[in-house]
């Protein structure tokens, strides 16, 4: 099946709360914010379609990001799973790296290994480091294994054994046993995910990958069928953590490749958000990237503050950053590349509370879709973020948010009243309190990916979104000393918007360890050769034409005796004859830049070779922008923490370009609010963007 590019291209991201969806046809938009439908995550997707008023039978290509691989994870709730791994390293997932999340708790506690350790079967087999065989595979113990795994519910097998980066030949013979004990059941080799040595990172990529198998797989046939049952005839794509796209087929084989999925399509969204911005062009944001740079735009920082959680990403030189290795939780690292971004408990749906010592907090508890905060007249009871927006002014009561939600203020009074007797506080203080507690929340995030990483937060242009982010925007860069904010035209469904900019992706490495100075070019040049011959067997095998397909080469490259490795992209695929210099000072410089010092004098180690194959899709042309040629404003009082003030309340739709305004001011919208406190002042720009700047840098 093709892509349909007469149809509409629709985004949709669903996440804990909300499901947010943007679809384009030629010179149409529309969008459509609908609360999700946990744990039948499918039908909030249906909802948005059918709220956007787009026929299902007129998609052609609807491009997914889902947070169904990250709740089972959090919540425990993967497929029943049993490990196979050499004889004596059946407590590696246990072990980890020896280090803890909390240094300086006594009574923290790791979370429990994904697989516990009854299901966790030592097998006889041994290779060297070199991939040679030294102990045989027990076939009849791998075969008892699957028998007891079996009796005990389990359909799900992770294969890890030692070296078999190098060789995987008894992971495959293993695969082969597990299949004729037991037809139907999933496995998932280390061989097949990850041809590089590290034990535990393996092991712990390959276990997450088979206990999420089953749960993606039945998601993405459930969400297909009910799609084709409604009509659709288009391509389904689903987005990965790497900011790419994966063909249903490819994310059911690589489940643990979504694990950051729908933050993925904000960050990628934030990259779209600062070349358009800063060009006025729509279109191919890699076309627009030079451009960006030149009008300052190009280091950006993504907010994405939904309803449960905040994301976090920076976008350096107009490229939001990779990783080869994340964590959804503490001692559970995934060894697949992912966009660099950190994730905090803090949403619109942050519940308020009081710990034994009388201490308020704000999170990481979260009222999510269900109950919802107690405006939200779901049933919740308890003080949220949202509640206290509402009670200080800055969510005005008679506007009608996505989804049909209807703001209860009395509600909302209860459940802040309550919050503030536990403190003895007057509510409207209470009210400012959860706010404040929640912008520096976030703001001690930020500096954790910006200051502690060197990087200076007032450098950056902060591009806030999801259905809270412009409301907290402008206070938490105070916070920061940020000096400047864009926020897009439908920030409430700005993830949506993130799943229409990015193209079909895989991945691709290998290990080779040698000394930069010691490595010979035929050898890696080989290895590419090989990476990238496969990448293009992967990527023809879903249909995409060589003409339409992009290799991108790296190397990653560590100082000899270290572990972590930095990635350094190379040109054209060809080993250059003076690739030795040539390595060792991208190398050098990528240090520098990444941690503002070097040592030249100490060796260099090649670690692993790496590719990545790109369908590059056709960006759609977003026709967001304009508005009505007058506005009305209206005066509502809002709190601040400088006493009351009165802001004018305007709808932003009605905001023609070119428009400047001073604060206070609250500007609403279907899918999100701004708040625009005093001394700070809001432009909107040509494609309709909202610039926010205060008023000592104007």
């Amino acid at each position: 099946m093709t892509d349909r590019n007469d149809g509409w291209h629709v985004g949709i991201d669903t996440g804990g709360t909300y499901t947010d969806l943007v679809g384009v046809r030629g010179s149409e938009q529309r969008i459509s914010k609908v609360p999700s439908t946990p744990p039948d995550f499918e039908k909030g997707v249906l909802d948005s379609i059918e709220a956007a008023g787009i026929p299902v039978s007129e998609i052609g290509i609807i491009s997914h990001g889902t947070t169904v691989a990250t709740n089972a994870v959090i919540t425990n709730r993967g497929s029943p799973t049993a490990l196979l791994t050499t004889r004596g390293f059946r407590d590696v997932l246990e072990l980890r790296r020896h280090n803890r999340g909390e240094p300086y708790d006594i009574y923290w506690d790791p979370p429990a290994p994904l697989v516990v350790r009854r299901n966790r079967f030592e097998i006889s087999e041994r290779l060297d480091y070199a991939g040679d065989v030294i102990t045989p595979l027990a076939e009849e113990e791998v075969r008892l294994a699957v028998r007891t795994a079996a009796r005990r519910g389990i359909g799900t097998f992770a294969i890890s054994f030692l070296h078999s980066y190098v060789n995987d030949a008894h992971e495959r013979r293993a695969a082969e046993i597990v299949a004729e004990e037991l037809p139907g059941a999933f496995v998932s080799t280390s061989g097949a995910l990850l041809r590089e040595p590290p034990e535990f990172e393996r092991t712990s990529t390959t276990v997450v990958n088979a206990y999420l198998a089953p749960v993606i797989s039945d998601y993405l046939r459930s969400l297909e069928t009910q799609l084709r049952q409604a009509g659709f005839a288009g391509r389904l794509y689903v987005m990965h953590s790497g900011g790419g796209l994966l063909t249903l087929e490819s994310a059911s084989r690589f489940p643990a490749r979504l694990l950051t999925s729908g933050p993925a399509a904000g960050a990628k969204a934030a990259e779209g958000v600062a070349a358009v911005a800063s060009t006025g062009a729509v279109g191919s944001v890699k076309a627009t990237e030079v451009l960006a740079a030149a009008e300052g735009l190009d280091e950006v920082i993504s907010l994405d503050i939904g309803g449960t959680s905040a994301d976090i990403a920076v976008v350096r030189g107009g490229k939001a950053s990779l990783v080869h290795e994340f964590s959804p939780q503490f001692g559970q690292p995934v060894r697949f590349p992912a966009v660099d971004l950190i994730t905090i408990g803090a949403g619109g749906g942050s519940l308020a509370w009081v710990d034994a010592g009388r201490l308020p907090h704000v999170g990481p508890q979260s009222a999510g879709a269900n109950p919802g905060p107690a405006a939200c007249g779901l049933g919740g009871t308890q003080a949220t973020l949202t509640d206290a927006n509402l009670i200080a002014g800055r969510l005005p009561v008679d506007v009608n948010l996505a989804g049909g939600v209807h703001l209860d203020i009395e509600a909302a009074r209860q459940a802040v009243g309550d919050f503030a007797s536990e403190l003895g506080l007057a509510m409207e203080e209470a009210a400012l309190g959860i706010i404040d507690i929640t912008n520096n929340n976030m703001a001690r995030s930020i500096r954790v990916v910006t200051v502690e990483r060197g990087l200076d937060p007032r450098d950056y242009t902060l591009v806030p979104f999801g259905g809270a982010g412009p409301l907290m925007a402008a206070e938490l860069s105070d916070i920061l000393g940020i000096r400047q904010i864009v926020i897009p035209v439908a920030p409430g469904v700005t993830s949506g918007l993130g799943c229409l900019y990015v193209d079909i992706v895989h991945d691709t490495s290998r290990a080779h360890i040698v000394a930069l100075s010691e490595a010979d070019r035929a050898v890696l040049q080989s290895i590419f050769d090989d990476l990238a011959e496969g990448m293009r067997e992967t990527l023809a095998d879903e249909g995409v034409a060589q003409d339409r397909q992009r290799l991108e080469h790296s190397i990653d490259l560590r100082y000899l005796g270290q572990v972590r490795a930095l990635n350094i992209p190379l040109r054209d695929g060809l080993v250059p004859e003076r690739f030795q210099n040539e390595y060792r000072e991208a190398f050098f410089n990528e240090y520098e830049r990444q941690f503002h010092s070097v040592a030249i004098d100490i060796p260099v180690e090649v670690a692993a070779l790496r590719v990545r194959g790109v369908r590059v899709s056709e960006r759609p042309h977003i026709p967001f922008g304009g508005g009505a040629p007058s506005f009305t404003p209206r005066i509502r009082r809002v709190l601040t923490g400088d006493g009351a003030v009165d802001a004018k309340v305007v709808q932003r739709a009605s905001l023609p370009v070119g428009t400047s305004l001073g604060g206070p001011l609250v500007l609403t919208q279907e899918d999100s609010t701004t708040w625009v406190p005093p001394d700070w002042q809001a432009e909107v720009d040509k494609l309709g963007n909202l610039m926010l700047t205060r008023g000592e840098d104007r």
